[in-house]
């Protein structure tokens, strides 16, 4: 049985295995899924990026500092993969 995690977009508990886990490096928010990054994570389904910024979960899991930087990973969090 898998570990159970709630999607910091949607607040829906799901399976660990079947989201993203975002770790804090610095002041930059960043995929940690694997490898698995140390540190504070928090976890986030693929189609709920856009949830979270309009929640402004990333800012309240992470920090006011916190910034999750638009980049191809990112991207491909919103839009699933290409």
């Amino acid at each position: 049985m898998d570990p159970q995690r709630t999607c910091i977009g949607c607040r829906a508990v799901d399976d660990q295995s079947a989201m993203i886990r975002l770790v804090r490096v610095g002041n930059d928010v960043v995929d940690g899924t694997a490898p698995r990054l140390p540190g504070r994570g928090a976890y986030l389904h693929e189609g709920c990026a856009d949830v979270a910024e309009r929640r402004q979960a990333i800012r309240r899991a992470f920090g006011p500092n916190a910034k999750w930087k638009r980049g191809p990973q990112r991207d491909m969090m919103v839009d699933g993969p290409r």
